[in-house]
């Protein structure tokens, strides 16, 4: 028996609602007025079988709280939520009505909807009418499919946090509808491909406060997150900081971030060149046309990242990319991320690293920058920015290049001193790697974006990296705050065995070593070699026996003590 009218026979029941309960067909839809997407079943003598609202006589009422519209009756008093077989009620005039295709969190569902016929609506605005119901219209003229506002919500944590693509998503979505026949479900794919390009770049622009002024360009960089702990001029600093702070990046490349030719570049639309991380497509195309591709080699080591510089693939428009981010942190800086076209070649680095330095930096006067091959980027760098008319640095800016503490190990003895982050005042314990763990979860997600549209590409890129620098965000105090104790505990420790250490040597030398390290850091270049380890080479075997023969004999030494020894010596190698 049903248990709302208590006279019909309750054969219906619903998979969605808490607890359990047995409706006839018009109680079912009563109670789900507002529950469009919940699954019902109806028992058919044998076993409970799959249906659904529509059919069951469910009629979506747009506008007016889920009730019929009063303008379709003579003598407006709707009590009953909706009918769709026969005539419906006394005195009902029958409203424009059109099926739907709704895409929900819990799958794909189809409804018979019933616009509104008030005075002053009109049946162009459709789609304001399903953005009032909080549905997201694939098409702005005569929408027949919509998706809800929290499914694209879910669409996106999911590709942030899990990496889901969309047809992995939508996969889902058609197995949570049916998942015995889920070729039966309507496709929506290329829908949902679309929908969620406009839903992510319209949330996005009301966060960062463009989303009702339309005539407000957001502007370089200006639909993305920086590093709240890092010094910017105007933002974050007292009035009275100048000579106080300095900036310090970190540049790397991805060469697993690849990207396809496209078949039909002049079809595709981007919705924020520019605006996020990546940089604007057009003035770094004009970049690169004017700049002279560098091919020497590197004389330190067999570098892969300027050795790989004539590296072309020809079905890729794009090698990997190459992004700055700030050195302590690890947030990405915005406008920076460049794509390589033959490895990583320095025209393409240089407009990151220039773009990175230029952000929110007026004033700054040092700035450390940390690359991989910092010690042959840093020989021309000033001389190939001074000769492009398209790069451009803060005035009186110092740099100081450096090369990350893992990458180090690889180059040539004498650049140790030169550019190692333990010889620069104010690194502290940077390794100038954290670029390497950022590229971690980019590399789960560069096979779907392989293959994207351009704008698609970069605007999935933009939205990991200000995700990325959004948890860091997020998480800067308490960070800040643990790294804070571990440091006061390291210096008191570091603070005792330095003492200890002055307390055995001599003063005068501990003095001029002072100023030596002094001197080095105002000269830098050369003058930090005095740091350079030197050690006598060991003497070859051959050498040493010669050494030795050359001795002058004792009155007690045997004739035959340097063949002996030699002799023994071999027989133990022989062993």
């Amino acid at each position: 028996i049903c248990e709302q009218c208590c006279q019909a026979e309750g054969s219906i029941r619903c998979m969605s609602c808490t607890g359990v309960h047995a409706w006839c067909g018009p109680c079912a839809v009563k109670a789900h007025r507002n529950l469009p997407f919940h699954k019902v079943q109806r028992w058919n003598g044998t076993h409970y079988q799959a249906t659904s609202l529509m059919d069951l006589g469910f009629l979506w009422h747009v506008g007016h709280g889920g009730g019929p519209c009063p303008q379709a009756q003579e003598n407006p008093n709707p009590e009953e939520s909706g009918y769709v077989s026969g005539e419906g009620p006394p005195n009902y005039r029958r409203s424009s009505r059109s099926q739907m295709t709704i895409v929900h969190t819990e799958g794909i569902f189809t409804h018979e909807v019933s616009w509104c016929s008030c005075p002053g609506s009109d049946p162009i605005d459709l789609h304001l009418s399903l953005l009032r119901e909080r549905l997201f219209p694939a098409s702005i003229s005569k929408p027949k499919t919509a998706f809800t506002f929290e499914v694209l919500n879910h669409f996106l944590i999911d590709a942030l946090e899990c990496k889901t693509s969309a047809m992995s998503f939508y996969q889902k979505l058609k197995r949570f509808t049916n998942n015995a026949f889920p070729d039966r479900v309507p496709v929506e794919y290329r829908e949902l491909m679309r929908v969620s390009r406009l839903w992510r770049d319209l949330k996005h622009r009301k966060w960062f406060g463009f989303g009702h002024d339309t005539e407000l360009d957001p502007g370089e960089g200006g639909l993305a997150l920086f590093c709240p702990a890092c010094p910017q001029p105007g933002i974050n600093l007292p009035p009275d900081w100048k000579a106080r702070y300095d900036r310090q990046y970190v540049i790397d490349g991805n060469f697993t971030a690849q990207h396809m030719k496209m078949n039909k570049p002049e079809m595709d639309v981007s919705l924020s060149d520019g605006k996020g991380y990546m940089v604007s497509e057009i003035p770094y195309q004009s970049h690169l046309q004017q700049s002279v591709d560098n091919k020497e080699r590197s004389t330190c080591s067999n570098h892969r990242a300027i050795n790989a510089a004539n590296i072309n693939k020809s079905n890729l428009r794009s090698t990997g990319i190459g992004a700055t981010a700030c050195a302590r942190h690890g947030c990405f800086v915005p406008h920076s991320v460049v794509d390589f076209q033959k490895g990583e070649r320095y025209m393409n680095t240089d407009y990151s690293i220039c773009n990175a330095l230029s952000y929110h930096s007026e004033n700054i006067t040092t700035a450390l920058v940390i690359y991989d091959v910092g010690c042959q980027w840093s020989v021309n760098f000033r001389s190939q920015v001074k000769s492009s008319s398209s790069l451009f640095l803060p005035s009186g800016l110092e740099i100081i290049p450096a090369v990350g503490k893992f990458h180090l190990a690889a180059h040539k003895l004498s650049c140790f001193p030169r550019y190692s982050l333990n010889f620069v005042k104010g690194a502290g314990h940077l390794d100038g790697e954290i670029l390497e763990t950022l590229w971690a979860p980019f590399n789960k997600i560069s096979p779907t974006a392989r293959s994207m549209t351009q704008a698609h590409r970069q605007e999935v890129y933009d939205d990991h990296m200000r995700d990325s620098n959004w948890k860091k965000l997020v998480g800067i105090v308490p960070s800040l705050l643990k790294k804070y104790k571990t440091s006061n505990k390291c210096l008191e420790d570091m603070n005792q065995a330095y003492e200890q250490l002055n307390a055995v040597l001599d003063p005068n030398k501990v003095a001029q070593w002072e100023l030596d390290a002094v001197k080095a850091e105002a000269d830098r270049g050369e003058a930090l070699d005095i740091y350079l380890l030197r050690g006598d080479k060991a003497p070859t075997f051959h050498e040493a026996q010669l050494k030795l023969g050359k001795n002058p004999v004792s009155s007690s030494a045997n004739l035959g003590s340097v063949a002996w020894l030699a002799e023994g010596i071999s027989i133990e190698d022989s062993q």
